[in-house]
């Protein structure tokens, strides 16, 4: 099992460097009450996120365009004029040069560009036949990501589209975590979930969740974030290459240390993740029994090197699964978690693209929000491990609210810089942080095991 060490500030200063490097986003937001041209890339859904925040108000550019797009919103062409009409309580701006408009193309060449652009991907002509499409699964078959969430929802997508798309394994299931964004964006496999950690560099306004305070429960974590991405970050380019159905998320990491101590106050814990279990990379495809021997051996060499004072951050469930727990050891709890894991579930453009735009309709109603709250059987599943620590000696204690000060105090220092990569990206910052924040808090009560 690779075990490595990793910190809050690893985290947030990879995650910023990048785009803070690469200037302007291209994906600007579009002004309503004017017209826009469509260019190469753009779909419907593209230009509804950068005019309204969100991609589902696809259907107001369309009815507005019927005369220009014609009776398939799934096909629009480069060079056509739109006319995006403004939401209640918006107010048409002023017509700038980024949105004058040049002449409309003749036919022919909209022929000619009938195949580069289209709404969600022209809609496939139906062939009788199922589509059967690949689904590669990082984690072990019978895991609670697998078993309680993925595999149910995969099933309902083929009952909603009566049968007509279909998944199966891929012949040989690449579990490296690592390799899942080049797996869907190459070909290799139609779909995944990605740990949405490892893609710090290339999302990092993704990464809120993994700081101290900022996640919670499972499902309160992925409906926040889903929520977060579907009014602000849909704005952005992060998906283009491929197509997001939703996020999940795991139960939130606590602290532990190899002592009966609880954390206290100065010990600078939120920059102290200096052992932290991955959720792959072994632990849940080679059994808990394979591992611990392993991990006891390597934490005790750790411990020694940090003069007794190792900390880490883990759910329960994976505390115990690695053999971290013992029945005299003490757990430090914070309600909102050192951090959420939280992954993206996604289907390539060219696996989409060959769904009936029927189908992507009914996959889209069980997608979202909905594939976000089935997190909640993950948040069952730990808390059904925390209840056996419990009742077999855990001291469990609950971070006091001077440590949730400091706590509080490390985040609000760290998401300056998120704050930084949102407004590069032209995300009103302030706006989505305390949307986020009032979502969270929406949802307290979905934190189980308070």
């Amino acid at each position: 099992m690779n075990l490595y060490k990793k910190s809050f500030v690893a985290i947030v200063a990879a995650s910023i460097l990048p785009i803070a490097a690469t200037g302007q986003n291209n994906r600007s937001a579009i002004a309503c009450g004017q017209t826009y041209t469509v260019v190469s890339g753009d779909t419907l859904g593209h230009i509804s996120s950068r005019a309204y925040g969100t991609s589902r108000a696809y259907t107001t550019i369309f009815e507005a365009n019927t005369g220009v797009i014609g009776s398939n919103p799934n096909l629009i062409l480069v060079g056509q004029r739109l006319q995006i009409p403004c939401q209640p309580g918006q107010e048409p701006a002023v017509t700038t040069a980024a949105t004058t408009a040049p002449e409309q193309p003749s036919a022919e060449a909209q022929d000619d560009n009938a195949v580069a652009v289209s709404a969600t991907d022209p809609d496939p002509a139906p062939t009788g036949e199922p589509l059967v499409l690949t689904f590669n699964k990082t984690s072990a078959p019978k895991f609670i990501m697998n078993s309680g969430i993925i595999d149910l929802y995969l099933a309902e997508i083929t009952e909603v589209t009566e049968g007509r798309v279909q998944f199966i394994d891929p012949d040989v299931m690449n579990r490296n975590p690592r390799a899942q964004y080049d797996l869907v964006t190459s070909g290799q496999v139609d779909g995944t979930y990605i740990f949405n950690g490892d893609l710090a560099a290339s999302h990092p306004l993704l990464q809120v969740p993994m700081l101290p305070l900022m996640g919670g429960s499972a499902e309160q974590t992925a409906v926040s974030l889903w929520r977060l991405h579907d009014t602000y970050l849909s704005q952005t380019d992060y998906f283009d290459d491929m197509h997001l159905l939703g996020f999940i998320a795991a139960p939130a990491a606590h602290i532990w240390r190899l002592s009966d101590e609880p954390v206290v106050l100065g010990d600078a814990i939120a920059e102290k993740n200096n052992y932290a279990v991955p959720y792959f990379e072994g632990l849940d495809t080679r059994g808990p029994a394979a591992v611990r021997d392993e991990v006891t051996m390597r934490l005790t060499a750790f411990n020694e090197a940090n003069n007794g004072t190792l900390t880490f951050f883990m759910a329960h469930g994976a505390a115990r699964a690695a053999g971290v727990w013992t029945d005299d050891r003490t757990v430090t709890e914070v309600s909102n978690g050192m951090y959420t894991p939280t992954f993206s579930v996604v289907l390539s453009n060219e696996a989409w693209a060959q769904i009936s735009q029927e189908d992507r309709d009914a996959i889209w109603d069980i997608s979202g929000e909905r594939l976000a709250s089935r997190s909640a059987s993950w948040d069952a599943f730990d808390n059904g491990h925390r209840s056996h620590m419990l009742d077999t000696g855990l001291n469990a204690v609950k971070a006091d609210d001077a440590l949730l000060a400091e706590l509080d105090s490390y985040s609000a220092a760290q998401l300056e810089g998120w704050r930084t990569v949102a407004n590069t990206q032209g995300i009103p910052a302030t706006d989505a942080l305390n949307a986020y924040r009032s979502d969270l808090a929406s949802l307290q009560d979905r934190l189980i095991f308070e």
